[in-house]
């Protein structure tokens, strides 16, 4: 039926039977740190806007009364909006549009920092995150795990490279991470948290592109891909953190140091030894006390680690330091 066409009909309904009030749209429900100092946040219900934060402004033409759901929804993966905001999307699929925005807070310091918000009609929800509003930030935004409801992933730098990951459900509820092995092993991390110490490379096939700082043996960033579980909780889907395969980022052993041949993470096969002078590319660590290596002969193997807080790493007994002739940490 064309619009004039549907005009008419309405007119003459409604001077027939008079207007009737339309039922108001109900809103979703409410649902009801590692070493890098982020606290939890507790997120609000909705609520009307308060008026002494500053929140984004919602025209009605970014708001209509009523919206129709989006013909195509991000599925599987999710795509960077922060030249795009204030991000209109239906977050939750009721066919209602939300407005996806990013506005400053001052912290406990003072200092402005980075929050996120979700706007639908007149009610708000703010969640801040650590991030100085002068330091670099992503955003996205999508149905990642597919249940017909979008999520929202937020990354910062704290200071140096020192990268935390936030995610939420559509109403800012937080999605929990798995505890990271790299705290744990240090004893510094104890169950789930609302954050990872990492930054987002991308997302593909249902998972997040994780670059991170591993810290093991001079390698600083390796990359590990995570999903949200059945339990709605965050954690990895590989086993391993990955690098570069990179003869410049080579380390030259400095004295004999015992390797072991099977590249199995529980099973460390034959042990041979790595002689002073051969060179080795890391491959890829657990993070907590195994890396995989390929020497400048292509021969594989995989050295085993204990942790160590004064000297980072010891094998065989002797600190990292005194294995290789020059350990890169930074860059």
């Amino acid at each position: 039926m064309k619009k004039s066409n549907l005009y008419i009909v309405s007119l003459v309904l409604l001077l027939l039977t008079g207007c009737q009030s339309a039922p108001a749209a109900k809103g979703p429900a409410a649902d009801p740190q590692p070493t890098v100092s982020v606290t939890v946040q507790q997120v609000p219900s909705w609520t009307a806007a308060p008026t002494d934060l500053p929140v984004v402004e919602v025209t009605p033409a970014l708001v209509p009364e009523e919206s129709e759901a989006e013909e195509e929804r991000i599925v599987g993966h999710c795509v960077s909006i922060v030249d795009e905001l204030p991000y209109r999307a239906d977050l939750n699929g009721d066919g209602q549009a939300e407005i996806v925005d990013l506005t400053t807070l001052p912290g406990t310091d003072g200092q402005p920092r980075w929050t996120v918000s979700v706007q639908k009609g007149e009610e708000v929800k703010l969640s801040q995150t650590d991030i100085l509003d002068d330091m670099p930030y992503d955003l996205w935004v999508g149905d990642l795990d597919e249940d017909g409801q979008y999520e929202l992933f937020f990354h910062g730098d704290l200071a140096s490279d020192d990268y935390v990951i936030y995610a939420w459900r559509h109403d800012l509820s937080f999605l929990f991470f798995e505890p990271d092995d790299r705290f744990v092993r240090w004893n510094e991390q104890e169950g789930e948290s609302s954050v990872f110490a990492g930054a987002i490379e991308g997302f593909e096939d249902g998972h997040i592109i994780v670059l991170g700082a591993v810290d093991m043996l001079g390698t600083h960033w390796g990359v590990r891909t995570m999903a949200i579980g059945e339990d709605g909780i965050i954690g990895p889907v590989s086993t391993v953190w990955t690098f570069d395969e990179d003869m410049d980022r080579a380390l030259t052993v400095k004295r004999a140091l015992t390797a072991y041949s099977a590249r199995a993470r529980k099973d460390p096969g034959e042990a041979f030894t790595l002689e002073p002078g051969t060179k080795i590319v890391p491959l890829c660590s657990d993070g907590t006390e195994r890396m995989w290596f390929e020497t400048d002969e292509g021969k594989g193997g995989v050295l085993l680690l204990v942790p160590d807080k004064e000297n980072m790493w010891l094998i065989d007994g002797t600190p990292e330091a005194d294995c290789f002739e020059e350990l890169p940490y930074s860059g």
